[in-house]
């Protein structure tokens, strides 16, 4: 056998080069939890990934390209966790749940990001770009469904974009206070299920969505909620 033969299979340099930036990202995430982003320096960065900084300007022209990177990242998770569009037109206040309910586990798993953002969104040029893109994303959401739900005769006299401007920036404000045990809670976190509902009812109230119980039910579903109409009724 030959000493080519023998040899391990090496990773390909595509492969390589996502692995030295993904390991970039991560040290990013350590370093700017430990010390903040003001404070997280691009040598502790690179050392807690155990790169050269060299190596890390092959990736990243500066701090702010970085944080950018990762809330990117920030954003494909919450994708992950977001109904596809289907969903909404199928059961509109379960979807709508559920997208709060991935924002909501999405912004506790990128705290220290988030915090990032609001250390330095509005003095530092970049970083606020970075943060304009972010939201008009959700904005666009928020929007799109007010608008839907105007054709059904609801959010009457509500300006789609102010609105989906409000609408975001609570639950954005409101994910970081609560997330952060800092503010309004400093001795105490506010449960995931309780933090998603009332999230929801204030959405839903905004939205006039139809309540849960009155949706095109889940399969299996239907018995319990005409039991319950009925119920009600009686």
């Amino acid at each position: 056998m030959s000493s080519a033969d023998t040899r391990r299979p090496t990773a390909s340099p595509g492969r390589k080069a996502e692995a030295t930036r993904q390991s970039l990202l991560d040290a990013a995430r350590v370093v700017i939890a430990r010390d903040g982003f003001m404070n997280a320096r691009i040598a502790d960065i690179a050392k807690q990934a155990g790169k050269s900084v060299g190596v890390f300007y092959t990736y990243f022209a500066d701090k702010p390209a970085l944080f950018a990177a990762l809330l990117e990242s920030f954003h494909q998770d919450m994708i992950r966790l977001t109904p596809p569009p289907p969903a909404y037109e199928e059961n509109t206040t379960a979807a709508v749940r559920a997208a709060l309910a991935g924002f909501w586990m999405t912004y506790r798993q990128y705290h220290p990001e988030m915090l990032g953002l609001l250390e330095t969104g509005l003095a530092d040029a970049a970083v606020l770009e970075v943060w304009r893109k972010m939201r008009a994303r959700g904005m666009r959401r928020f929007a799109f469904r007010i608008r839907k739900q105007q054709e059904k005769g609801k959010c009457r006299g509500l300006d789609p974009n102010l609105g989906a401007s409000a609408l975001h920036g609570m639950l954005e404000f409101t994910c970081f206070n609560w997330h952060s045990r800092k503010l309004d809670y400093p001795n105490g976190a506010v449960g995931d299920e309780q933090a998603v509902d009332t999230l929801y009812q204030i959405v839903a109230q905004v939205l006039e969505l139809e309540d849960a119980s009155d949706a095109a039910p889940a399969a299996g579903g239907t018995a319990k909620a005409k039991g319950r109409k009925a119920s009600a009724r009686a």
